[in-house]
């Protein structure tokens, strides 16, 4: 890792964005704009209303003052048309929420099987464009968010420390609306107008060393970077304020330097670990030093130390599929499987009248593409009854003896399409 090339970087006295690790290629960083989005409809006034006399009414408090209890989270924490509020998307995340649209701007990190970072609301999203209104990204189903896409995610390591809950990876960043070529950035709940980055996003943990283990808490100290194929999240106890091992004032220098860890690919581990070194300190010839970060990094920059990975202990290897089976469930087609009997079937427009059959056993799988299969795996000829035939759209099926069952499974067709 050492010495490492690290981009040139043109901050505007600030640290709010900056790539997550070096590229081939050096490129310039500037502050992003604001979020080039058009908040979504639903987000009418007295929902907005109702958040802002949460705290105060008339602008926005620094987003670390804002502390809500889960069960008492606002729609949004920052409903503020000022600056670069209000925020984009929304705080109060459920079943109806969920999906790829998902606006959500609170996450969970609780394990290497459960966690959240943040991404793009829009596909092939630069972090740079819409740092500001970055959305939710859980490696499960039951947030109310978007889910990582089954499979992105090629390397984790859950580290538990007694300051801090760390989770490293790596991963193809299109699985959270990231361009493939995007170098990332940090996001950390504060920039250079204390809004944070999203603006008005919450964190919350059941797993922080001096939690239970059960209770959602919330987590107003962290850093989350994406980008370059890497990612890193950090959760700071409350209980630890000092040492920060939550600085958002290295953001220059990516994953490596911020949360160094092994980003083994193919490793999927959960671990607990040594406290890390406090960012920019490092000892040389047995005296301990401190680097500041400049304005910028030119090309040829290295850095005078090489982080030392902390020391981990107890873990516990698993497969890909072991920690990620349900995301995967999910995303797969949806299916149901019943029996009954068939007269008649409708597709398109277009009719046709067959003898009709019992289904012992059949399936309705969507393609994914705005159409069903039906799989017939038993099936045998019934006599014909009176009225069993007809047609109906979007996929149902008339029936006949087993005409309740076959509404159960049109039903299902219609929900997948």
């Amino acid at each position: 890792m050492f010495p490492r090339l690290f981009f040139v970087a043109a901050l505007a006295s600030l640290h709010s964005f900056t790539p997550v690790l070096a590229a081939d290629d050096a490129s310039t960083i500037t502050q992003s704009p604001p979020a080039k989005r058009t908040p979504t409809a639903h987000r009418d006034l007295a929902k907005r209303a109702a958040a802002a006399t949460t705290y105060e009414t008339t602008s926005p408090l620094p987003l670390t003052d804002y502390q809500y209890p889960y069960s008492a989270i606002p729609y949004q924490v920052n409903p503020y048309a000022i600056g670069r509020g209000p925020q984009a998307g929304y705080n109060i995340c459920n079943s109806t929420t969920e999906g790829a649209t998902s606006e959500c701007q609170t996450m969970e990190v609780n394990s290497a099987a459960d966690f959240c970072l943040w991404g793009s609301p829009i596909a092939d999203g630069s972090i740079g464009d819409v740092e500001a209104a970055v959305v939710a990204y859980c490696a499960q189903p039951g947030h109310g968010t978007r889910v990582i896409t089954p499979g992105s995610i090629t390397a984790v390591q859950f580290m538990k420390t007694s300051a801090y809950i760390q989770v490293t990876g790596l991963f193809n960043q299109n699985g959270i609306g990231l361009a493939t070529n995007d170098t990332g950035g940090e996001l950390d709940p504060h920039g250079a107008d204390l809004l944070g980055n999203p603006i008005g996003g919450l964190v919350y943990s059941t797993g922080m060393p001096s939690g239970d283990g059960k209770t959602v808490t919330q987590v107003t100290s962290w850093n989350n970077f994406v980008g370059s194929g890497q990612f890193c999240i950090k959760l700071c106890d409350p209980t630890v304020p000092s040492p920060n091992y939550c600085q958002n004032t290295y953001d220059l220098i990516g994953c490596d330097y911020n949360m160094p860890a092994s980003y083994t690919p193919n490793e999927f581990t959960s671990c607990e670990g040594e406290l890390q070194d406090v960012v920019g300190t490092y000892t040389t010839n047995g005296q301990t030093l401190t680097w500041s970060m400049p304005e910028s990094l030119s090309p040829t920059t290295t850095l005078p130390w090489q982080p030392r990975i902390p020391a981990s202990s107890n873990c516990v290897t698993y497969s890909s599929a072991q920690l990620f089976s349900a995301a995967s469930s999910a995303s797969a087609s949806a299916s149901v499987s019943a029996s009954g009997s068939v007269a008649s079937t409708s597709a398109a427009g277009a009719s046709s009248t067959a003898t009709p059959v019992s289904l012992s056993s059949f399936t309705v799988t969507s393609t994914g593409s705005g159409g069903v299969v039906v799989t017939v795996t038993s099936a045998s000829s019934v006599p014909s009854t009176t009225g069993a035939s007809g047609s109906s759209s979007n996929g149902a099926m008339t029936a006949g003896p087993g005409g309740a069952v076959l509404a159960v499974v049109a039903a299902a067709v219609a929900a997948l399409l």
